[in-house]
């Protein structure tokens, strides 16, 4: 069922072969492990692009998923999708949290924002904010993917289950 979803829903990789602009990476594209369909690839997938949506890499965070997801051979459409939970609606939510679990894992307090909120005021606090904000980005992800990889193991496992019993049931 969930398969089935997923077939009609996510491009192919005959779908995309044609595009002009992934032309140089036909080659790398080309691997079928990238575009299977199966519940440990789309788990890892997806808990791949959710662990990098969570890292305080602005606009860099689908780049970076796509790299992993080709040296590690999981579903790519899924991770994609994975790495989009970090939108411009959610962007905020994210990164605050990360620097506040960063700043307790470091023992540090944490700052409020004074004045006016720019590229000047971060660039003046890069330490300050970046590295427990990249910390606790860290440990947000891992904890993000490791949830979403359970649900959805636990999820897949439930459904085909639950089709192979109302199969038999209809034989017997």
């Amino acid at each position: 069922m969930l398969k089935r979803f997923l077939r009609r829903h996510l491009p192919r990789r005959d779908q995309l072969d044609g595009r002009w602009y992934l032309r140089p990476f036909r080659a790398l594209l080309s691997d079928p492990g990238l575009w299977a369909i199966h519940r440990k690839g789309v788990a890892r997938g997806f808990a791949l692009g959710v662990f990098f949506a969570c890292l305080p890499i602005p606009g860099l965070q689908t780049v970076a998923t796509i790299a992993i997801v080709i040296w590690w051979r999981v579903n790519l459409p899924i991770a994609v999708v994975g790495s989009l939970v970090n939108n411009p609606f959610t962007m905020v939510q994210i990164y605050w949290l990360g620097y506040v679990v960063g700043a307790r894992l470091l023992g540090w307090e944490t700052k409020t924002i004074t004045g006016e909120l720019s590229i000047e005021w971060l660039l003046d606090r890069i330490v300050q904010v970046g590295l427990p904000m990249l910390l606790g980005g860290v440990v947000i992800g891992t904890l993000a993917a490791g949830t979403v990889y359970l649900a959805l193991n636990i999820t897949w496992r439930w459904l085909t289950v639950r089709r192979y019993t109302r199969r038999n049931r209809r034989r017997t």
